[in-house]
């Protein structure tokens, strides 16, 4: 525990910046601005913190006095540039200059302009959470050390008005945890003196590869913080794991004494497979393949070695996806495809019918006009029958010719339509596709390209990488 008699030394200016920080606050709810505004500036002349410069240019701000609020919230982020929300008061400077300077109305136009508050988004003050510790430069986690370290002591700054862990570690001293609510209407002191620890050992786990999530002796209960990973440790022999996506785990058998620290370096290689996603809500059942070869039923996901590869996703009743995938080492690519549906194939079934019927209608023709002829030339050769050459029944036998020619020519053409509506394909099956390199911190851009294939087409995936 901490020393619950050890106190922080008090500070007159830091008690006098209290009393006109929460006079100011009394002045802002009873809607007097300016008296409010002056108020934390008082307050900031004896301890400047950046909160008091905030909250007089909200003050500002709602007296409608807006050059004054736009050089307070400057002067806020000149004071602290680093603060978590620099963003937002970049943007309300910018939409609060342009208050100052709106653009000239349009002629024969005479609506009246919306008031100021009306065009900004609501803003509120800010409390303020100051934190000192013994020894200086503790680390400070909030609620959890799995989102690594929020900042050292001595710190000062505003937190969300909820309930909220501190935990406090330093080299060679007790871990210690607070819990506090922030108030945006108060100045909340949080004063800790942590007790020295000669039991447990000091360990230091640092990574080439920041962010990565450390595991201590199960990585199956999850990560116990990220790298840098400083804490306490009992004594013993422990296993170390580093990882992180796009990487290969680091591990290492690392001894604690007790009453000690030690650093523990580990460096992580990328991984030397590059992964495919594919999936989307159409493909349940897809078949991909992958340079011909069938890699698994979708949605799914694939290991691929780095290089160029053929893409090809099949799916029953659906046009074909054909893409060309440039894959590096650690690139995750996520394939979602919108299949395209094949032309249904009746009319060619139809086509294939009339086009037998009418080959087997002109061989039935040809064969009895074979038949015909051959009885008639029989005839001529038997002496006992009286036959010449002007028998009516080669009229006859000619006209069967006729009709088997017709019959023929229709199958030809009706079997040709009947190829054609077989062969005939709708629109290629397209992805959406996205690339993104895990080893790296920017994602690949990527577009889809059409491209020609005999029979068909295809779309390759292309980008800037």
């Amino acid at each position: 525990m901490a020393r619950a008699q050890e106190q922080a030394a008090v500070d007159p200016e830091l008690q006098a910046a209290k009393a006109q920080f929460e006079e100011a606050q009394i002045l802002y709810l009873r809607e007097l601005w300016d008296d409010a505004a002056a108020k934390f500036l008082s307050a900031y002349e004896k301890k400047p913190f950046s909160s008091f410069l905030f909250n007089a240019a909200v003050a500002y701000e709602k007296a409608k006095k807006l050059d004054r609020a736009v050089d307070m919230f400057q002067r806020y982020l000149d004071k602290d540039p680093q603060a978590r929300d620099a963003a937002e008061v970049k943007t309300r400077i910018e939409s609060l200059n342009a208050l100052l300077a709106p653009p000239l109305p349009a002629l024969g136009k005479t609506e009246k302009a919306p008031a100021p508050a009306a065009l900004l988004p609501t803003i509120a003050t800010k409390g303020l959470v100051i934190i000192e510790s013994k020894p200086t430069g503790a680390s400070i986690y909030l609620d959890s050390k799995s989102k690594g370290t929020f900042a050292t002591t001595p710190w000062q700054g505003s937190l969300e008005p909820k309930p909220v862990k501190l935990l406090f570690e330093a080299q060679g001293f007790k871990p210690e945890e607070r819990e506090i609510t922030p108030r945006t209407d108060k100045v909340v002191e949080i004063y800790i003196a942590l007790s020295e620890q000669h039991f447990l050992g000091w360990i230091e786990v640092i990574a080439n590869v920041p962010g990565a999530d450390v595991f201590i002796d199960r990585q199956d209960i999850g990560a116990i913080g990220k790298t840098p990973y400083t804490g306490h440790l009992k004594p013993g022999k422990h296993s170390l794991w580093v990882a992180k996506s796009g990487y290969q785990t680091g591990q290492k058998e690392i001894t604690v004494e007790p009453g000690t620290a030690t650093t523990h370096t580990l460096t992580l290689a990328t991984v030397e497979y590059s992964v495919l996603k594919a999936g989307g809500p159409e493909s349940q059942g897809a078949r991909l393949m992958v340079d011909g070869t069938v890699a698994c039923t979708m949605p799914c996901e694939q290991q691929v070695k780095p290089g160029e590869h053929q893409i090809v996703v099949q799916k029953d009743g659906m046009e074909a996806y054909k893409g060309k995938l440039v894959a590096e080492r650690a690139d995750e690519t996520t394939l979602e495809l919108q299949f395209s549906p094949k032309p249904p194939k009746k009319k060619a079934w139809t086509y294939a019918v009339l086009s037998a019927l009418s080959f087997g209608g002109g061989i039935y023709l040809g064969v009895t006009g074979n038949s015909i002829k051959d009885q008639i030339n029989s005839d001529i050769a038997n002496p006992a029958k009286f036959t010449n050459s002007n028998d009516s029944r080669r009229d006859t036998a000619k006209w069967y010719y006729v009709g088997a020619d017709v019959a023929f020519g229709l199958g030809a053409l009706t079997g040709l339509l009947s190829l054609w509506n077989f062969l005939e394909s709708g629109p290629p099956s397209t992805a959406n596709v996205k690339k993104v390199n895990l080893a790296g911190p920017e994602p690949k851009q990527v577009s889809l390209v059409p491209f020609g294939l005999p029979g068909g087409a295809g779309l390759s995936a292309a980008g800037r990488f």
